[in-house]
C-alpha cells in the first residue's frame, strides 16, 4: 500500500527504506561526525561557510543527501567525511530534499523553481522548471505518481514523478493584503503541502486551505479567516485535516469535504509546522511551548513548557514515535508523544575553534540509528543513538 506523507517532516517524505538497527531512541544521541560546508571564493581570496537551510534526505546504511545554499547537492557517508557525488543546481536550496521511495530517487527543489531528480549514483533522471520561487517542501501523491509543489506567487504545480513532465499548473488564493500592495504578499504559500490517504494534496495558502486532486482539480476550499504559515497535517486515521493559523486557532476539517468539525484555540502564534505521532499532534507555539492534541477527541491532551520548533521549521518523528524538533537553543529536543514529557536534548559543543554549535533546520532520523541536522553557519552533524543492551559493544 502506498505511503502518504501526512505532515511536513513525515519520515515518508525524506527517508528511504533501509536496514533497521536496534538502538535506544529514547536516549540522547551523540555527535559521531561533523562537517562544515565551505566555498573557496577566489575573488575575495578566502573560504566562506555555506549555510544549510534544507533538511537532508536519509539513506539508512549509506548516509544522507545534503543540499546547501550554494546550490550544491551531495551524497555523503554517515561520517560526513566522504562525498560519493556532488551536483549543482542553479540557485540556493531551501526546501527539504524529498525521496521517491518506489524508484529510490531523490528530488531537490531550488529556490529558482528548478526541480531536479537524481538517482542514488548522482545521475540526472529529469529536471523541470516551474518558473516560480519555491520555499515549501513538495509532497508526493504516491498513487498518482505526482509531485506537488507549492510556489511563491500563489501557484501550485504538479509534476510527473517519473519524468518531470507538468501535470498541472494552477493559481492559488492570494493573501488579502496583496490587493493593498502587501510587501510580502508574493511570498506565499510558505507552508508545505500534505498528502491525504485518498491521494489528494492539501495546500495551505493565504487565509485558505485547499484540497487538490492529482490533476490539479480543486475538490474543496475552506477559508480560515487568518493567515497560515504552518504546514497542514493529514490525519489519516480520522479522515481529517489539521490546519493551524497564525492566530493560534487549529481547525479540524473533513478531508473529503473541507467542512469544519472542531477548533482548538491555543492562544499563541503558530508559525512552526506540527507533527503527528500515533493519535497525538504536536503544535509548537511562538513562546516555545508545545501543545499535544489528541486527534481522536480533538482536545488538548498535554502541554510541555519547551520543545517547540524554531519558527518556520517543523516537528519530525523518530522510528519509535518520539517527537523531535530543533528548539530555540539550537539543539534537537525530543518529547514523548503520549504525554509531552522530556526525553533528551542534544549537544554540539565539540571544543573546536570557530564553531557555532546551534542548529537551525529540522532534524531527520533513519532506521539505522542515525540522525542528521545542520545550521545556517554551514555545520552539518551526524548523530548516533546508543545501541540496545544486547548490541552494546562494551
Amino acid at each position: 500500500m502506498p505511503e502518504h506523507a501526512a505532515f511536513r517532516h513525515d519520515p515518508v517524505r525524506s527517508v528511504l527504506p533501509g536496514p533497521v538497527e536496534p538502538v535506544r531512541w529514547d536516549r540522547e544521541p551523540a555527535v559521531c561526525g561533523y562537517r562544515r560546508l565551505t566555498y573557496d571564493n577566489k575573488t575575495l581570496g578566502r573560504t566562506i561557510p555555506v549555510p544549510v537551510s534544507a533538511s537532508p534526505a536519509v539513506l539508512p546504511g549509506v548516509g544522507a543527501v545534503l543540499a546547501g545554499d550554494d546550490g550544491h547537492v551531495r551524497l555523503v557517508d554517515r561520517s560526513l567525511a566522504k562525498t560519493y557525488w556532488q551536483r549543482r543546481l542553479d540557485s540556493s536550496i531551501y526546501a527539504s530534499v524529498v525521496v521517491d521511495r518506489s524508484r529510490r530517487h531523490v528530488v531537490v527543489t531550488a529556490t529558482s523553481g528548478m526541480v531536479t531528480c537524481f538517482d542514488l549514483r548522482g545521475r540526472l533522471v529529469w529536471s523541470a522548471r516551474i518558473g516560480r520561487e519555491v520555499r515549501a517542501t513538495p509532497t508526493v501523491l504516491p498513487g498518482a505518481d505526482v509531485l506537488v509543489v507549492a510556489a511563491f506567487g500563489s501557484r501550485c504545480v504538479g509534476l510527473d514523478l517519473g519524468t518531470g513532465a507538468t501535470v498541472f499548473d494552477r493559481p492559488l488564493p492570494r493573501p488579502w493584503h496583496a490587493a493593498y500592495g502587501g510587501s510580502a504578499a508574493h511570498r506565499d504559500p510558505y507552508a508545505s503541502p500534505a498528502t491525504t490517504a485518498e491521494d489528494t494534496a492539501v495546500v495551505c495558502c493565504a487565509e485558505h486551505v485547499l484540497c487538490l486532486a492529482a490533476d490539479g482539480t480543486e475538490l474543496w476550499r475552506t477559508e480560515l479567516g487568518t493567515g497560515v504559515k504552518a504546514s497542514p497535517v493529514a490525519v489519516h486515521a480520522t479522515g481529517e485535516i489539521l490546519a493551524c493559523g497564525v492566530d493560534g486557532c487549529c481547525m479540524f476539517l473533513d478531508a473529503g469535504t473541507g467542512d469544519p468539525r472542531s477548533t482548538v484555540a491555543l492562544d499563541a502564534k503558530v508559525t512552526a509546522s506540527p507533527g503527528l505521532s500515533g493519535p497525538f499532534a504536536a503544535v509548537g507555539l511562538a513562546g516555545g511551548q508545545v501543545v499535544g492534541i489528541d486527534v481522536r477527541t480533538r482536545a488538548v491532551a498535554w502541554t510541555a513548557a519547551e520543545g517547540a520548533p524554531r519558527s518556520y521549521t517543523s516537528f519530525s518523528v523518530l522510528p519509535d514515535g518520539g517527537l523531535m524538533a530543533t528548539c530555540d537553543r539550537g539543539n534537537a529536543l525530543c518529547l514523548d508523544p503520549a504525554d509531552g514529557s522530556f526525553r533528551w536534548e542534544t549537544s554540539q559543543v565539540l571544543g573546536i575553534p570557530d564553531h557555532e554549535p546551534g542548529m537551525d533546520v529540522t532534524p531527520v532520523a533513519g532506521t539505522d540509528g542515525s540522525m542528521y541536522c545542520a545550521s545556517y553557519s554551514g555545520f552539518v552533524y551526524h548523530f548516533r543513538f546508543p545501541p540496545t543492551a544486547e548490541e552494546d559493544p562494551r
